[in-house]
């Protein structure tokens, strides 16, 4: 899409306007899985990736593991201008100057709002180093604090589902200490990033992966159309390649079905349903560290392609 189109869109919904009303139009300012809980579960070490999430914090934990070409691929306009925004960040800020800038609810303390959420000065100190390295994004973002403040940028863009910076350290395996976080900054400059924007149930490229990462696209889907995805990323995945089939939120194998519930977290319906292979791992949620209690987990449900003989 062309970029000012991107920001007639970002300034309708600043403005409140109708773009604003549609769900996906926004971005999430983190991930909301624990990603840290699943990511030793994939095979990512100069391997390829297909990801959703608009955080673009799935990219920056498997670049971490040294993941060499990840396709990022996301229904929110804005995920290529956050995460190179993120990227400028990790090139460079320090890890606690990072969370001070995108860090916004419960942040510096529970309860509280940062008030240097974006703060404008940082804001244009990382617009400067895009210039020459994204000027596309270095002008979304120029634009938008043209007009609006970064807070407001904050209050409106932004999906206002964000947990506590201690949890946050937790579930990124790149914001978990010091020294990650600073050899991610070094193996950015070693992997191949793609970006691509739309409908992932109308996804028509052929090019195949060695891991697909689905996130919660199920848990939005009726189960007709988790079967749909599975099968069409099913055929996108190499020989021994692995899917990660749908994240799921404080749930484990032996967790009941409620009827009403979205058809994923039906698992006698699902593991009847899926090809035999399919497996749940269960690890520490979100909410689990957030209340600091380890019988809080989420799972994933994760699908590996074996290579015919």
């Amino acid at each position: 899409m062309d970029i000012n189109k991107k920001v007639d869109i970002a300034m309708n919904i600043l403005a409140g306007g109708r773009e604003s009303k549609i769900k996906f139009n926004r971005i999430y300012p983190f991930t909301t899985e624990n990603i840290s809980g699943y990511i030793d579960l994939f095979d990512l070490k100069d391997k390829s990736l297909f990801t959703v999430g608009s955080s673009g914090d799935q990219v920056f934990n498997a670049a971490l593991l040294g993941c060499k070409d990840i396709t990022l691929y996301d229904v929110c306009y804005f995920a290529k201008e956050y995460f190179y925004l993120k990227y400028a960040a990790i090139m460079l800020m320090n890890r606690e100057e990072f969370l001070d800038f995108f860090c916004y609810r419960n942040y510096p303390k529970l309860y509280l709002r940062n008030k240097l959420a974006l703060l404008e000065s940082n804001f244009y100190y990382l617009l400067d180093y895009l210039k020459d390295v994204q000027p596309e994004v270095s002008y979304f973002w120029s634009e938008l604090l043209n007009k609006y403040k970064g807070k407001r940028i904050r209050n409106k863009l932004f999906v206002d589902d964000e947990d506590h910076a201690r949890v946050l350290k937790l579930v990124n395996r790149y914001l978990e200490t010091d020294e990650a976080y600073n050899l991610l900054r070094k193996r950015l400059n070693d992997v191949n990033i793609s970006f691509k924007q739309g409908n992932i149930f109308e996804l028509t490229d052929e090019e195949k992966y060695d891991n697909v990462f689905l996130s919660n696209i199920a848990t939005y889907c009726k189960f007709e159309n988790v079967l749909y995805l599975f099968y069409k990323m099913y055929d996108r995945l190499n020989d021994d390649g692995k899917m990660l089939v749908s994240y799921l939120y404080d749930t484990t194998k032996d967790s009941e079905y409620i009827p009403g519930e979205d058809e994923i977290y039906n698992l006698p319906l699902v593991f009847s349903t899926l090809p035999e292979g399919l497996k749940i791992t269960s690890f520490t949620g979100n909410n689990g560290y957030m209340m600091k209690s380890a019988r809080l987990k989420d799972s994933v449900l994760t699908y590996k392609k074996v290579k015919k003989i």
